[in-house]
């Protein structure tokens, strides 16, 4: 069963899209249109620039929609993540829809996205780019190398975790601890706690007018995303094992010192020929190096989480 009337936050984050956003949004009015006439949902269009420097914030702002729109100024180039995390944030309805800004995306694939997840609101519908418009060497072999590696380390069956078109209910983002460039491992980190992700085939076309920033980098950001993601899902078993071993080697110290202290006094008995010393040394510097570990690891988690501080600074403009 699902509800007959549903509410969609559209969210598009752009960085240097000018030439696109005129076309994006026409496309998206089309298909809002053919869905309002078959169904009883609300929508709404958050467009975030991400620090454009071409004319994109110019062409936000000329646009005269009849549908809800909101326009999310970064004060600076944040990351599409983080543009994501503040279209979020902003957004009125529960439900959402995340498109790319490019074209590359169709916004006709709303209309079967929307159809799969009336099935299931707990169900988040993935986009599958099954057929790619993209140059081969410098994008789609290392989308698939990620993609690959990706399933390979967290056993996701997702086949195209870089697609941005997406649609998830957002109390999804308010109980995971997301990071990074997170919308390229977004059903990755949340695989483990939700049984219900449904992959869609949906359209891909060539990207016209601007360039990408994608290319062979991106497996190694996929490589430091999966490391902070596997540390950040089980921090305090590290914590726990890590700060236990550093207190033990702690109190073999003090029980070494302890006994070296008991020889010379009590038994006068040189413990330098004794192996005490060395024992005492060992296992004080094992504490130290044990300690310092979990201080790096603090370091670590606490600079994941300062990137959710810098989620906040931007401005909104509501036509």
């Amino acid at each position: 069963m699902y509800k007959s009337e549903m509410n969609f936050s559209i969210i598009v984050p752009l960085y240097n899209e000018g030439e696109n956003i005129t076309n994006l949004n026409d496309e998206i009015l089309k298909v809002i249109k053919i869905l309002l006439a078959e169904n009883k949902f609300n929508f709404e269009i958050l467009y975030v620039d991400d620090g454009s420097s071409d004319n994109t914030f110019e062409i936000l702002k000329s646009l005269k929609n009849t549908v809800s729109t909101t326009i999310i100024k970064n004060n600076k180039n944040l990351s599409q993540s983080v543009s994501i995390l503040n279209g979020i944030e902003v957004s009125t309805y529960e439900n959402i829809i995340l498109l790319d800004g490019d074209l590359q995306n169709d916004p006709n694939d709303f209309i079967p996205m929307i159809k799969e997840y009336k099935k299931n609101e707990n169900t988040v519908v993935h986009g599958y780019r099954k057929y790619r418009k993209d140059p081969y060497w410098s994008k789609i072999l290392p989308s698939k190398f990620a993609n690959f590696i990706v399933r390979k380390l967290t056993n996701s069956k997702i086949s195209d975790h870089g697609c941005s078109l997406k649609i998830f209910n957002k109390k999804i983002i308010e109980t995971e601890n997301f990071f990074g460039d997170f919308h390229r491992l977004f059903a990755a980190q949340i695989n483990q706690n939700i049984t219900s992700i449904k992959e869609v085939e949906v359209n891909h076309r060539p990207r016209i007018n601007g360039k990408s920033n994608y290319g062979f980098e991106r497996i190694f950001r996929v490589l430091i995303d999966l490391i902070f993601m596997n540390f950040t899902k089980s921090e305090r078993s590290y914590f726990y094992t890590i700060g236990f071993l550093g207190l033990f080697s702690f109190f073999l110290s003090l029980v070494s010192f302890i006994y070296m202290v008991y020889l010379k006094l009590f038994l006068d008995i040189s413990f330098i020929a004794t192996p005490m010393p060395v024992i005492f040394i060992f296992f004080s510097l094992a504490g130290l190096i044990f300690f310092s570990i979990v201080l790096t690891l603090e370091t670590i988690k606490k600079i994941l989480s300062n990137q959710n501080v810098s989620k906040k600074k931007y401005e909104i403009f509501k036509e």
